[in-house]
């Protein structure tokens, strides 16, 4: 039996809706963060003795808003619900690397052998696909969260986990969350972490932080969607400390690669599934 992946690769990809686009680009204009965004201590505890859920949201959400430069790992699975309400699971890997404020570069591997990326070097981006050895340029300045806002509003390229790439996530995530509760304190991994819970209008979320702030694992739920099908990351190999070789966000044309002159944007019922990873 053939089952329908609903994804398109990295060159060649769907558009987001308008409206997404819009809520992420208001977003911006929040600038009055939660105070526990001002904290990047660890376990924080409420008057209770609990410890405070939304302490540590914000406070991972900081970490990362803050960090001049990082590289990530991140191992995703995501379920595409066929005609027939049976759900199925395909995987992703992607390398993230980014030095604020005008460099990114996404690597990634699909589980069909699929491959790609996308490089933002402040003034252009790239998107290239390994196997069809093709690629396309789209002239853009700015710094990265401009150019991740332009690539998933405009251009329709699909970037998981976008609004953590962004200056802007504690504002997000503080405008965006309707609920937030701490579940527990896992002991089950090689390092403890802390497990929150917060509610969004469309999406439930799940996610482990460890004790350095930093995200290990994260789990949406895309409680609107038929099936509610759900996007996993588990997140390795964190560097917040070393530098990144400027070189990384250099493109460099495979031989006989081709480029493409435009991007060619497909329709939802054909191609992007947004419930690979878009909500956060």
């Amino acid at each position: 039996m053939t089952f329908t992946r609903k994804i398109i690769s990295l060159v060649i990809v769907g558009m987001l809706s308008v409206p997404a686009y819009a809520e992420l680009k208001e977003q911006v204009a929040v600038s009055a963060a939660d105070p526990a965004t001002q904290s990047g201590k660890a376990a924080q505890r409420n008057p209770s003795g609990a410890i405070d859920a939304k302490s540590q949201l914000y406070g991972m959400a900081k970490k990362l808003a803050g960090a001049r430069h990082f590289s990530v790992s991140i191992d995703m699975n995501y379920d595409v619900v066929q005609a027939s309400g049976q759900k199925i699971q395909f995987s992703e890997l992607r390398k993230v690397q980014v030095i604020r404020p005008n460099y990114l570069r996404v690597d990634t591997q699909q589980s069909d052998g699929d491959a790609g990326g996308l490089i933002f070097d402040g003034k252009t981006l790239t998107l290239f696909s390994t196997p069809e050895n093709v690629y396309s340029q789209t002239t853009h300045s700015g710094d990265v969260d401009s150019a991740v806002r332009y690539a998933v509003g405009k251009l329709g390229i699909r970037v998981p986990l976008a609004r953590m790439l962004t200056t802007t996530l504690p504002q997000e995530l503080q405008k965006l969350s309707t609920k937030v509760d701490y579940v527990e304190h896992n002991i089950l991994r090689t390092t403890p972490s802390h497990h929150i819970a917060g509610q969004m209008r469309d999406v439930d979320y799940q996610v482990w932080i460890d004790k350095d702030m930093l995200p290990t694992r994260m789990v949406l739920t895309y409680k609107n969607e038929p099936g509610q099908p759900q996007f996993q990351a588990v997140f390795s190999s964190w560097n917040l400390t070393s530098n990144i070789d400027a070189s990384t966000f250099t493109f460099m044309p495979a031989k006989n690669a081709e480029k493409i002159p435009t991007l060619l944007p497909a329709s939802r019922k054909n191609g992007m599934n947004k419930t690979q990873g878009d909500a956060l």
